[in-house]
């Protein structure tokens, strides 16, 4: 039997995103999950969508995890 903490969930981060607007002027880096085949991310944050492009083979090691990297490109606000 596989001890809990050591199988990856389904749903467990997969995905580092680094760059854009954080909180008091410092750079953001989020952990998610996000399908294989992506290579653009539109995230909503408030209301504005922050948009990140894949690094073609950046990986990263984190937490005994590999994660993908996606960097910020822009920042859209929601029409009113």
């Amino acid at each position: 039997m596989d001890d809990a903490d050591t199988v990856l969930r389904a749903d467990a981060p997969n995905t580092v995103l680094r760059g854009g607007p954080g909180r008091a002027g410092r750079l953001a880096e989020r952990l998610c999950r996000t399908d294989a085949t992506q290579t653009t991310l539109k995230v909503r944050s408030g209301n504005c969508y922050d948009h990140f492009h894949a690094e073609p083979g950046q990986l990263v090691e984190t937490d005994g995890r590999t994660l993908r990297v996606f960097t910020w490109s822009h920042r859209t606000y929601v029409a009113e």
